[in-house]
């Protein structure tokens, strides 16, 4: 079949269905011929036969008719025998034509050999036919019938009987003809249905093979796409012919070809970061495996160092990206400058670096961290702008910290996140850290059900006017009650609901309790007192509190003096949307406003007077000791006089002991609020403490 291969498919398929054409036309000629030679043998066989009986038949009339002439012959009349003597003339000549028609008919052989014997009965017959007319003519009639009523009828019967044998002759042997021909068809019906059983065979071993000639090379063509569409591109399609498939196969050869080629280009620009031209994550960490495989096992320790630009958002908002970008390209030749060839780097994403080097010993890792860091930081000049390049460093060790480097790269990255939370310049991993990190994460999905659940707690802390001593208000704040770990103090769960987000359902739940509990206070006939609400700084970002809090307070029919929203001085310099524009709606609708922990942000005084607030309050780091250092009291002093002259209540937060409630009084404080006073009480609680402290 190797010829067929170099032969097209349609050329293939073509010979291979006119072969079969012409084979079964072949067989269906060959049929009709032998059909038609049987149909003519039957037919000569039926004709003959006919023809045989006819002839028998006219002899034997014919016969019939000479015997009967033959009683008037013996007529006395001579007129009657003149007249008979012409009709067996007649009769004889038909018994003749006969003869002749039975010659034609029968064939040379046996057969015609019986027709002579016949012919020599005929001939006695004729014979002494003639006799007795010499003798009636002779007038001799007594010797006339006595040899016609012996040798005569006998000659003649002789004839007859020889005739009746040769018909029955002949019709064995028509019988024997056709009982032959019937064996014939039989043969012939045997031997076409063998040829149609081989043609058929043939066929079929024919069309195996021009499919197996197709369906092989496609197959391997199949296999082969499904191989290289798995990215398998170094595979090649093993090309057998040079027909459609063949040529199918070589394109795909061609395809794959090039397919990988542009792949493998991809996949190198894919892992090359385009602007500093550093390995990117994936490469880095393929980079780092490798070298962790070549080390010895044993004898030698790794350390993974995650590097990150400080400040670079502030760099792209104040210069741009082109000065962001910069800065970026120092860092990345300072660490190529100082790594190539001996460690696996590269950039991980925005101004986060990863530096993974063999050391001899796990110090050196911090001695390497401390090198990297001296060389990476320095001063940038860009355009005129000198720029200083600060990073945060956080350090694991392979293989202590991790088996592998994508492990191993996590854990730096947490101790980056730790350095820069800490405000610190290099961080190493710690496995208590991430044990904690666990469990908030393990917190946090238990959080969203605690707010479904109702296992938060409002808690009271009360304010009280220093000058009069009245309780004025309180402080409203969160405490969850764990189905498994019981009390959880807000440091807790706050801070990572803050950086969640979900602190913004927490914020909606005490808002809801807080203007209940004031509700409640209202319809039991109390004395009107505010509750304070901290808010987040998500909080402050979210356009529509102002709306949603005035519709709260409408559907329990509270008045919004009596709810104080409390947010961080800290949250209002963070917040990445200016906060003051949600300050003023929540101030347009009667809420009071008030900025907590004041002191320890970064606010200045220009800052402070554009905010709608009605309290500062004084963060506890002021407060705490203050009876002891004059400097911290005349500071106190100086903050609150700051506070009442922009018109604002100055609360001194944290006084524990009545050393410090001296001094916050003698400082001008108008409200306190610490355990000096009370400790933070759930609703049932704080009333009870009301009503005991009039």
């Amino acid at each position: 079949m190797r010829w067929a291969r170099r032969l097209r498919i349609r050329t293939r398929l073509g010979l291979a269905f006119g072969l079969l054409l012409l084979l079964f036309l072949g067989l269906a000629a060959l049929s009709a011929y032998r059909l038609a030679g049987l149909s003519a043998a039957l037919n000569r066989i039926v004709d003959d036969q006919a023809a045989v009986r006819d002839a028998v038949n006219e002899i034997n009339r014919n016969a019939e008719a000479v015997a009967r002439k033959l009683l008037v012959v013996m007529s006395p009349d001579s007129a009657l025998r003149v007249a008979a003597y012409p009709d067996i003339a007649a009769a004889n000549n038909r018994l003749d034509d006969a003869m002749q028609r039975l010659s034609l008919v029968l064939p040379p052989g046996p057969r015609s050999e019986r027709l002579e014997e016949v012919r020599e009965r005929l001939a006695d017959y004729r014979a002494s036919y003639a006799e007795v007319r010499r003798l009636i003519e002779a007038g001799d009639f007594h010797a006339a019938r006595s040899l016609l009523g012996s040798d005569t009828e006998a000659a003649l019967s002789l004839f007859v009987s020889a005739i009746h044998q040769m018909a029955a002759t002949e019709e064995r042997a028509g019988t024997a003809q056709a009982r032959g021909l019937r064996d014939e068809i039989d043969a012939d019906r045997r031997g076409v249905l063998l040829l149609c059983i081989a043609s058929l065979a043939g066929g079929a071993l024919l069309s195996v093979l021009v499919t197996r000639s197709i369906v092989r090379p496609l197959k391997r063509a199949e296999d082969g796409a499904e191989r290289i569409a798995q990215g398998q591109y170094a595979h090649r399609i093993a090309v057998v012919s040079d027909d459609e498939v063949g040529r199918m196969a070589r394109a795909m050869n061609t395809m794959a070809v090039a397919v990988g080629e542009r792949e493998a280009a991809l996949r190198r620009l894919a892992d090359t970061d385009l602007l500093t031209g550093l390995p990117q994550r994936a490469r880095f960490i393929a980079d780092g495996d490798r070298l962790l495989g070549s080390l010895p096992e044993g004898e030698q320790v790794a350390v993974l160092i995650c590097i990150d630009v400080d400040r670079l958002k502030a760099v792209n908002g104040v210069l741009g990206f082109e000065a962001g970008d910069a800065l970026l390209k120092g860092a990345a030749a300072k660490l190529a400058a100082l790594f190539e060839g001996v460690a696996a780097y590269g950039r991980l994403a925005g101004g986060t670096f990863a530096a993974l080097a063999p050391v001899l010993r796990t110090d050196h890792g911090a001695t390497l961290a401390a090198q990297l860091r001296e060389e990476v930081e320095h001063k940038l000049s860009w355009q005129g702008q000198s720029l200083d390049l600060s990073v945060s460093l956080g350090v694991a060790h392979w293989p202590a910290h991790a088996a592998d480097t994508e492990a191993l790269l996590r854990r730096a990255e947490q101790a980056m996140f730790e350095a820069k939370r800490l405000r610190q310049g290099v961080a190493v991993y710690n496995p208590g850290a991430e044990a904690a990190r666990a469990l908030h994460l393990s917190l946090l999905s238990d959080l969203a059900t605690a707010i479904q659940h109702d296992e938060l707690r409002q808690f009271l802390q009360p304010k009280r006017c220093v000058k009069t001593g009245r309780v004025v208000g309180a402080e409203a704040l969160v405490r969850w009650l764990h189905p498994q770990r019981g009390w959880l103090p807000p440091g807790d769960f706050i801070p990572f609901a803050e950086r969640s987000g979900r602190i913004r359902q927490i914020t909606e739940w005490m808002l809801a309790r807080a203007v209940r509990t004031l509700a409640g206070w209202a319809a039991e006939g109390r004395e009107p007192m505010t509750i304070a609400v901290n808010i987040s700084t998500l909080d402050l970002q979210d356009q529509a509190l102002p709306a949603r809090l005035a519709a709260l307070l409408a559907e329990h029919g509270v008045d919004p003096g009596l709810l104080q929203l409390e947010v961080t001085e800290t949250g209002l310099m963070s917040s990445s949307a200016d906060p003051i524009a949600v300050l003023h709606a929540l101030r347009s609708w009667g809420v009071k406003l008030a900025i907590d922990d004041f002191g320890t942000g970064q606010s200045s005084l220009a800052y402070l007077q554009h905010l709608p607030v009605d309290e500062l309050k004084i963060d506890r780091s002021f407060v705490q000791d203050v009876h002891r250092d004059p400097r911290r009291q005349a500071l106190l002093k100086s903050i609150v006089g700051v506070g009442q002259s922009l018109g604002l209540t100055v609360t001194a937060e944290g006084v524990e002991n009545e050393a410090e409630l001296a001094c916050i009084t003698a400082c001008g404080c108008d409200l306190m609020q610490g355990y000096l006073l009370a400790r933070p009480m759930d609703l049932p609680d704080f009333e009870r403490w009301r009503g005991e402290a009039g």
